[in-house]
């Protein structure tokens, strides 16, 4: 899977670029975290879809990536805004489920990062043959994280990441049910400065 070897390239070069810097320059502990954070993302995973009228029910590997501006008030709070895609391509098509939010971010010890957002979701069916989507469709979403730093500089932490997200499409039976449910599930990791 692409995305798998991208995940993998990206781990090296952050891990080889820590590496190469010279031990005891900075020295101390490194400072809280707090103000504004950008973050970059690679995940392989899955995106499901279920349709309460047969519209479609099934699971496919799939990759994706998201970029998050976050603001932190405290090093424990913040806020932030999350794009998130993720895409399956199987004979000419590609499926691709996003899942945009505003999300608020806790971090209970500094290590660890906990966010849950809500926004919208946007799915679209293209084929490599035209420029545009055969079919697209927006919705309410729902997006819940978890982040661990494993290795952190002055300005800029790498992060293991799982993360998961909904995106609720229609009621043409006006019950209050969505008619067809997309689902994003990933496992990634982020790099993320901070600091400025």
């Amino acid at each position: 899977m692409r995305s798998t070897h991208l995940l993998v390239c990206a781990l090296s070069l952050v891990s080889s670029t820590a590496l190469a810097q010279e031990p005891g320059v900075y020295g101390g502990p490194p400072p809280q975290r707090q103000g504004l954070e950008l973050a970059l993302g690679l995940q392989g995973g899955h995106i499901e879809c279920e349709g309460n009228m047969g519209q479609c029910d099934g699971l496919t590997e799939a990759g994706g990536g998201n970029l998050t501006a976050s603001y932190f008030f405290s090093p424990s709070f913040g806020v932030a805004l999350d794009l998130w895609a993720m895409a399956h391509s199987d004979n000419g098509f590609t499926f691709t489920h996003y899942v945009n939010t505003v999300a608020l971010r806790w971090r209970p010890v500094p290590i660890l990062t906990l966010t849950g957002g809500i926004g919208e979701a946007h799915a679209s069916l293209s084929h490599e043959n035209t420029n545009l989507a055969i079919e697209s469709d927006d919705g309410f979403a729902i997006m819940g994280a978890a982040s661990l730093d494993l290795i952190r500089g002055r300005r800029w932490a790498l992060a293991v990441e799982v993360r998961g997200g909904k995106g609720f499409y229609g009621d043409e039976n006006e019950d209050g049910m969505a008619d067809v449910v997309g689902t994003n599930v990933g496992l990634g990791a982020n790099f993320t400065v901070f600091g400025f």
